[in-house]
């Protein structure tokens, strides 16, 4: 097995998810608890107006899915131990979070080459992934998911989707994306990311934990004390059980998606199998 980058502690874990699984709010609550720096995606806090703390991979995502040479080549170039040693130096504090979408694509390679970290993966429920990621009108202010393929993207939509990960090419799910619906396609992202945390699960189970979402959303306390352990955090967040935990994960405009019983019959398929394939896989510990 790999160990190419160190072999020494460099004191950085991660928590990795399809996204829509309230990271902000959780990267914003462990930067509250002394000795750590929590990033989002790679931001303090989730502080997107100030310098990233780690270097940017958002648009390296899509490459990491469609090459494992590729995820080895962003791990040891811009996750490496020397680039969180000089982030925890930037911060002046003794421990790094990442929380971010793009850890499920590089994850395996950060287990790998960062033998000390250790990783949570955060699983929700495919229906409301969909329906929450799932834009069909206007701008998507958190343009996790795909749009409607027939919907007018900005250019920061554009932007984003460029890392964002698509069937590979010579694929069955490739010939068929094009007719796909938004929800399909979500579907498929939601399927295809999961899968990567609950391989990341089967090859190191002492190092990455499984957590459903609604742990999170249902029970915050329990969600906070696990993570603190997985963690081997000196406390749990401040904020942990207040009542800010209620109103997480909301998108401004709502939800453009019905539940799955409105969806084609091909959609409710689609989720049926997706939905029965990672439970089926997913070995959950919270």
């Amino acid at each position: 097995m790999k160990t190419t980058t160190s072999e020494c502690s460099c004191n950085f874990d991660f928590v990795a998810s399809t996204g829509r699984t309230a990271t902000t709010y959780i990267a914003t609550s462990l930067d509250t608890i002394d000795g750590i720096a929590a990033c989002h995606e790679g931001y303090r806090g989730s502080d997107k107006d100030s310098d990233p703390v780690l270097p940017q991979i958002n648009l390296e995502n899509a490459q990491a899915y469609n090459s494992d040479a590729a995820a080895s080549q962003v791990v040891n170039e811009k996750r490496s131990a020397s680039e969180i040693k000089a982030a925890l130096a930037l911060t002046g504090q003794q421990r790094l979070i990442d929380v971010a979408y793009y850890n499920s694509m590089i994850g395996m390679e950060l287990l790998q080459q960062l033998p000390d970290c250790r990783m949570i993966g955060i699983i929700r429920d495919c229906e409301s992934f969909v329906r929450s990621c799932t834009t069909m009108t206007a701008e998507d202010p958190l343009p996790v998911g795909w749009p409607d393929p027939e919907k007018e993207l900005t250019a920061r939509e554009k932007f984003i989707g460029m890392g964002r990960i698509r069937p590979r090419r010579g694929s069955e799910e490739k010939a068929e994306w094009q007719g796909w619906s938004a929800i399909r396609r979500n579907i498929w992202l939601w399927q295809e990311t999961n899968l990567r945390l609950c391989e990341a699960k089967s090859v190191f189970p002492d190092r990455v934990s499984l957590v459903r979402f609604d742990t999170f959303q249902n029970n915050p306390e329990k969600f906070w004390k696990h993570l603190a352990s997985s963690f081997q955090l000196p406390s749990t967040p401040s904020v942990a059980g207040s009542a800010t935990t209620k109103a997480v994960n909301k998108k401004p405009f709502g939800y453009q998606v019905g539940p799955a019983e409105d969806w084609s019959p091909d959609e409710i398929a689609a989720q049926k199998i997706s939905q029965n394939l990672i439970d089926e896989k997913a070995s959950y510990d919270c």
